[in-house]
């Protein structure tokens, strides 16, 4: 019997048609890495190595360890760790490849992981995980609209999302209270937007969305300096895109106090 601990945030899929149909969507490889967020009691492993033994399974929980199939165990490598402390780096450097990233992400972390998979983008190479719904929603929300958030000018930047298909909640052990959605991140190109400045101007402006730019700026910015260039201090928050805010970025250096 399996104990759960409602702090871990964990809801397992138990719909096998499902998760046969997530890896027809992952379509793994041979030669490919792969690390598995909360691998549970391997019921999305059991199905990637079919095709892929270059498994490294994250579960943060030893008691739902032990109940995981010693068949699916002596073909990966399991790391009884917190996701978020993993060093993806050492994985990258240690296999010469980028990483694939899948799972069922526990609801409770899931903005942490986004903000790991931005810090880390130049060692993946794409993420296939289940997260709320609504969530989902703040991911892919654009300017103009109730759910456009931080989270969201954050990945927007960095990654390409595409929603793959919304999962009914009756379809996970226990049932939670919300539906999920299965997304797929890619990093984009070339990108040079600096996290650290990015970060820190969304995090003036959203601390009051429905203001205007300049009242949330102005402690940060020099008013008289960014008149030189095309950025409408008078639009509020809500209203301003995710290339106003990487161009806001890339302009900060000649505009700061």
């Amino acid at each position: 019997m399996i104990i759960l601990k409602k702090y871990l945030g964990q809801n397992f899929l138990k719909n096998k048609k499902i998760i046969k149909k997530i890896i027809k969507y992952i379509k793994p490889k041979k030669k490919e890495l792969f690390i598995e967020i909360g691998c549970g009691t391997g019921q999305l492993t059991k199905e990637i190595l079919k095709y892929n033994r270059n498994i490294i399974a994250i579960e943060i929980d030893k008691d739902i360890i032990k109940k995981i199939n010693n068949n699916i165990i002596n073909k990966i490598k399991l790391l009884n760790i917190n996701i978020l402390y993993l060093n993806l780096k050492k994985y990258f450097k240690k296999f010469k490849k980028k990483i694939r990233i899948f799972g069922n992400i526990p609801y409770n972390i899931s903005r942490k992981l986004i903000i790991k998979f931005i810090k880390n983008i130049k060692y993946i190479k794409n993420i296939f995980i289940l997260v709320q719904k609504e969530f989902a929603q703040c991911l892919i929300s654009k300017k103009n609209t109730k759910k456009y958030c931080k989270i969201s000018i954050l990945i927007q930047t960095y990654y390409k999302i595409k929603i793959i298909y919304q999962i009914n909640k009756k379809n996970f052990f226990p049932k939670p209270k919300v539906n999920s959605t299965l997304i797929m991140l890619k990093p984009k190109k070339k990108n040079k937007v600096n996290f650290i400045i990015l970060n820190h101007i969304i995090n003036n402006c959203f601390i009051k969305k429905n203001r205007k730019l300049y009242n949330n700026i102005k402690n940060i910015i020099n008013i008289n300096k960014i008149k030189n260039f095309k950025i409408n201090i008078n639009k509020r928050i809500r209203n301003i895109s995710v290339k106003k805010f990487n161009y806001l970025t890339k302009i900060y250096k000649y505009i700061k106090k």
